[in-house]
């Protein structure tokens, strides 16, 4: 663990927010320098990106910096215009990225290449017993938490409902303000259900769901695949059994993922040996931050959404995955 620690350190001390450029470089040695875009200093993808830097620096002749950046968005331009060599993003954003919509409207990032997912952000639905829905089709009348206008809940609500078969017309989205206000109303009926993609066992889910007045929605194989097909930033999730008092059998749903990619340029060989290392370091990963302890080669199975670098796949297939 302090090895661990001394080496995200060097990682951090490493950090910079001024791009020098992100193409490989060779370093005194014969190592190869990469840069690795995260997010603003002190943030979740900072740390998490500042953790990896470190044990790929360790494991391999590759020598990775993680540097501090706006986010998502920016990651995927600087690493499809080859400013720099890896990124983060949630798949939300590479899924737009890919796609040139949105922000990214006329100007698509075809440069860019998955490597791997981790941290899953599986869709909870969430509906009170007394309401009697046993399917997401049924939540017709029923008054639905969205935190503010805006949030990725309401984002999420009126996109899949829709889709699945349920007019917005039908429900009455309700607007609490933040999650803890969404636990209060949903705990004391003013609100029915919430759709809301959180990371497994967050507290406030944890809380509400202690009451025994609730049930998370499986969605059935069909739900899942219109829901896949029409959003490409979701793939098919599972809430484990035991993830929640009281829910002792797995539960199927969607989600996103958190997508860590490169430029197409980066060599088979350096995608390899950071993957690689990746994988083998899960346990020394997962001290540094919880977000981790999902990280697992199968996660790329039907979830790619730019696509796959050669390195990676090549480390795929060798441990049997694809």
């Amino acid at each position: 663990m302090r090895k661990t620690w001394i080496m995200i350190l060097i990682a951090i001390i490493a950090v910079s927010s001024v791009f020098a450029g992100g193409a490989p470089e060779s370093a005194a040695g014969g190592s190869t320098v990469l840069s690795l875009g995260t997010a603003s200093l002190g943030g979740n993808f900072f740390t998490m990106g500042a953790a990896m830097a470190a044990e790929v620096s360790g494991k391999t002749d590759l020598s990775v910096t993680a540097q501090a950046t706006g986010g998502s968005a920016q990651n995927a331009i600087l690493v499809d215009s080859g400013e720099m060599s890896i990124g983060m993003a949630q798949a939300s954003t590479v899924s737009i990225a890919v796609a040139g919509t949105d922000s990214f409207e006329g100007a698509p990032c075809e440069n860019i290449r998955t490597m791997f997912n981790y941290s899953a952000t599986p869709l909870h639905v969430v509906v009170r017993k007394n309401k009697d829905v046993s399917d997401i089709t049924e939540l017709a009348g029923c008054r639905i938490e969205c935190l503010v206008v805006g949030d990725g809940v309401e984002m999420t609500t009126r996109k899949l409902l829709p889709v699945i078969g349920v007019p917005l017309d039908d429900v009455t989205l309700e607007f609490s303000g933040n999650r803890t206000q969404a636990a209060s109303r949903l705990k004391t009926g003013q609100v029915d259900a919430i759709l809301d993609a959180t990371g497994l066992g967050a507290a406030w889910m944890v809380d509400v769901l202690k009451t025994n007045d609730f049930d998370i929605i499986e969605l059935t194989p069909e739900e899942i695949e219109i829901i896949c097909d029409a959003f490409p930033e979701m793939s098919p999730m599972t809430i484990p059994a035991g993830t929640y008092a009281g829910f002792d059998e797995d539960i199927q749903t969607v989600g996103n993922w958190t997508t860590v990619f490169c430029n197409k340029d980066l060599s088979d060989d350096a995608v390899y040996s950071f993957v690689k290392a990746i994988f083998e370091s899960k346990d020394a990963l997962v001290q540094a931050h919880s977000f981790f302890r999902d990280l697992a080669p199968e996660n790329i199975v039907g979830s790619c959404i730019a696509p796959l670098h050669p390195g990676a796949e090549k480390y795929f297939k060798e441990v049997g995955v694809i």
